[in-house]
């Protein structure tokens, strides 16, 4: 028996730190324990201990039965019980510790057990952030708080004795959830076992890995990267140095936007909360873990994520690397408008064995919203409960929330509004598809929390991955090589789709920017100019195509980053890392990294033509097609001349996604890369507007963009609205098109009718032909430097 334990420990002078305590009769068990021990005790007065209380792990738990009864009442206690059930352990604290036998200990110099408050930070970012703070405060008690807490509670909190404050409403609640059919020490029972488990789960990885890094050690096998920088060694040393001197990491983690701008900005200082989700989210993994089991023990096969950018890439970098788990469904992303694509989806689900997550940080994306009001309406043809079927993952009081409360989804995650989208990738808009397929989040955040030791305050920056990479992004970037370009092994394919948002969204801007140069067709070294700075990732024992070529190009004086994994789950150290590398960068190039100021332009202009309601012509829009050759060709040689060295050509194809698209427009990239030495980089349409479309507009003007759209013949109306999809994506290639011609961009628009595979194959001859005139023209013009 563990109050045994306690008994005897105690009575040996042992302190101990009784933990896991989710009830009143639990804590009062404990506590009598140590009055037991202290008895026994020859010298009381040397031993110290202390309870444990876990708080919003309760408040997780109990909401979600408050939750599922949806009564008015059950509503009215959500958020509650944690504190309620903390205070009436305090009453039953003081009255442990009084009377005449505790006198007699006291006289021999016994200490009262404290009463510690853990589990202290919100996890529902609906409630006040220091409400485990603020209503806990009274004599005897510990409050052990995570560093972020501490901030919010220096910022606004407010310090007074509350502990015995309100006690009959906390006699309350725990009254009307016995009401309620709610059995609370049930509750508490179930939490400790949990928790117990999770512990010894957690020694348990703690020692194995231990053994792996001593084995590891001794067979000279570790996770490693290489930076090569050539002349740019120096350069980027002084950086680091001058990082130590100004105490770079100690201010960021202080959220010192003086870091990047002279004077306090607020969307700085509220947008560092991605600095703590290593830690933070480990907190509520076993609320996800339960759910995820929930799912899959209802036989669900599919999730179909509805998102667009920070929402849906890191959880499609998940389902490619990670797969699902046996037994789990698999993760399917839809972020296409193309009405191709959305059949696409529906023809490969049940939709009675689907769960849909609608995704969105503003919860107004007009994109998901478009696909939740789709499915809704095919879910609503096969289920009288519809809602069942979805959950929502938005920041808190944002419209979808409210949408998903009056539609009574099946629940509703609330992420942090400290973390902006692209941040996003260890916050519920990544775990919960995360837990969904069944990863071993457990082990994905304690690989990523490796990453934020190696980042921490007290760590020179010449130590720190994450800034030395900064440092070396920014430094080359500011000397012309701002072409990012990365190649990673097979298992690794899909992350730097999502480390290309990262970059451009966060450094496009102010006519400045890197420009990742992603899936580009790798070639020979000739072929690389002067603006380019290479980064592979690998997999320890996976086969590296690239291997010879990054040797050349380390000859040929390229700065380039290699970098090793021995597993896959360690790719949350990345994410962390270039979090990390991309912030500071930003601090080089002094540009906002957490803003997107250009993004609006094209949504609003997509707006104007939704409700302008008619078709524009050709000669408005400057559009061709392959069914006039002779202008095509023409439109073609006149584009590409307006090319200059060390330029980028963007691809935006407003089409639906599919295998031969993708393959014909990777060999135009490769025939661009060979021919002219340009950089290429391929989006789909609308779904680059969400990653790449703040560096078109608001980087530098050195990019040729090439956008494809097609004619919609077999259309979908989007339901509750007075548009279909078909509508939807020309309006937002229209809105595009206008945005980048405003800023004075390159922009070649072709029209590829409705036979879009024929067109699209004589686009790409036509394409070529010119290419190869073009290079032949200027064989010594586009010598590289």
């Amino acid at each position: 028996e563990s109050h045994q334990v306690i008994e005897t420990l105690i009575a040996e002078g042992v302190n101990v730190n009784v933990t896991l305590i989710f009830s009143v009769s639990q804590y009062e068990s404990i506590a009598q324990a140590h009055l037991r021990g202290l008895d026994r005790c020859s010298e009381p007065g040397k031993v110290a201990s202390v309870a444990s209380f876990f708080l919003s792990r309760i408040d997780t738990i109990v909401d979600k039965w408050l939750e599922s009864i949806s009564t008015p009442k059950a509503k009215s206690l959500k958020g509650k019980v944690a504190i309620a059930t903390a205070k009436l352990a305090y009453k039953r604290f003081n009255e442990i510790f009084s009377g005449q036998k505790w006198e007699q200990l006291r006289q021999r110099g016994a200490k009262v057990q404290r009463l510690l408050w853990a589990s202290t930070s919100t996890k529902n970012p609906a409630y006040s952030d220091v409400r485990y703070i603020e209503q806990l405060i009274g004599p005897d008690t510990v409050n052990t708080i995570p560093p972020k807490t501490i901030d919010a509670f220096k910022d606004h909190g407010n310090v007074n004795s509350t502990l015995e404050k309100n006690l009959v409403e906390a006699q309350y609640s725990h009254v009307e959830m016995e009401k309620l059919g709610i059995d609370f020490e049930e509750i508490a029972k179930e939490l400790q076992v949990k928790g117990v488990k999770a512990f010894a789960d957690s020694f348990n990885k703690l020692i194995v890995t231990l053994d792996e890094k001593r084995q590891n050690i001794l067979n000279q096998k570790t996770d490693f990267r290489v930076l090569n920088l050539g002349k740019y060694q120096n350069q980027v040393g002084n950086r680091l140095e001058y990082w130590h001197k100004t105490r770079f990491l100690r201010r960021l983690w202080a959220k010192d936007s003086t870091l990047w701008f002279s004077g306090t900005v607020a969307e700085i200082t509220d947008r560092l909360g991605w600095l703590f989700l290593p830690e933070a989210m480990h907190e509520q993994l076993e609320d996800l873990e339960a759910f995820a089991e929930e799912i899959k023990a209802e036989g669900i096969t599919d999730v179909v994520l509805l998102g667009m950018g920070g929402s849906s890439l890191a959880p499609d970098v998940f389902q490619k690397t990670f797969g699902n788990t046996k037994g789990y469904p698999k993760l399917t992303v839809l972020d296409s408008t193309h009405p191709q694509a959305v059949k696409k989806v529906e023809e490969t689900i049940d939709p009675t064995k689907t769960l849909f997550v609608v995704s969105s940080k503003s919860g107004t994306t007009t994109e998901t919203i478009s696909f939740f009001r789709y499915f809704w309406k095919k879910i609503t043809d096969y289920s009288k409960q519809p809602g069942r079927h979805f959950i929502a993952i938005t920041d808190p009081n944002t419209p979808l929330e409210s949408l998903a409360t009056e539609r009574n989804f099946r629940r509703v995650f609330r992420s942090s509004p400290a973390v902006g989208g692209r941040y996003s990738a260890l916050t519920f808009f990544g775990l919960v598809p995360a837990a969904l397929i069944g990863m071993d989040l457990h082990e994905f955040l304690d690989q990523s929390l490796n990453m934020v030791e190696n980042c921490a305050f007290c760590v020179s920056p010449r130590n720190t991955y994450g800034l030395t990479l900064g440092a070396a992004l920014g430094e080359a970037a500011k000397s012309g090589r701002n072409k990012a370009t990365f190649f990673a092994s097979p298992s690794l394919s899909s992350f730097p789709v999502w480390l290309e948002q990262l970059i451009a969204e966060s450094t496009g801007k102010d006519g400045k920017g890197i420009i990742p140069i992603v899936h580009e067709p790798p070639s020979s070294p000739s072929v690389y100019g002067t603006d380019r700075f290479f980064v592979v990732l690998n997999l320890e024992n996976e086969k590296d195509d690239v291997k010879g070529l990054m040797k050349q190009l380390e000859g040929a004086g390229h700065p380039t980053l290699k970098i090793t994994l021995t597993d896959k789950i360690k790719l949350s150290q990345e994410i962390f890392c270039w979090e990390m590398a991309i912030a500071s960068a930003g601090a080089i190039l002094k540009i906002h990294p957490f803003n997107q100021p250009n993004v609006e332009i094209a949504k609003d202009l997509a707006r104007k033509m939704m409700k302008q309601k008619r078709k524009l012509s050709n000669q408005e829009i400057e559009t061709t097609s392959t069914e006039d050759p002779g202008k095509l060709q023409k439109a073609l040689k006149g584009w590409l001349k307006q090319a200059r060295a060390k330029d980028y050509v963007a691809i935006q194809a407003y089409l639906a996604p599919s295998h031969k698209v993708a393959t014909g427009l990777q060999q135009v990239r490769l025939d661009l890369l060979d021919g002219l030495h340009l950089a290429t980089t391929f989006g789909y349409g609308p779904r680059f507007l969400h990653s790449t479309g703040q560096l078109h507009k608001g980087g530098p003007n050195t990019g040729l963009f090439l956008q494809l759209v097609d004619e919609i013949e077999d259309d979908l109306k989007v339901p509750e609205t007075d548009y279909t999809f078909g509508s939807l994506i020309q309006a937002q290639a229209l809105g595009d098109y206008q945005a980048l011609r405003q800023l004075g961009r390159r922009v070649l628009r072709v029209n590829l009718k409705t036979n879009t595979s024929q067109n699209l194959s004589k686009l790409i001859e036509y394409l070529k032909d010119e290419i190869e005139t073009l290079r032949k023209e200027r064989t010594q013009e586009w010598k590289l430097e």
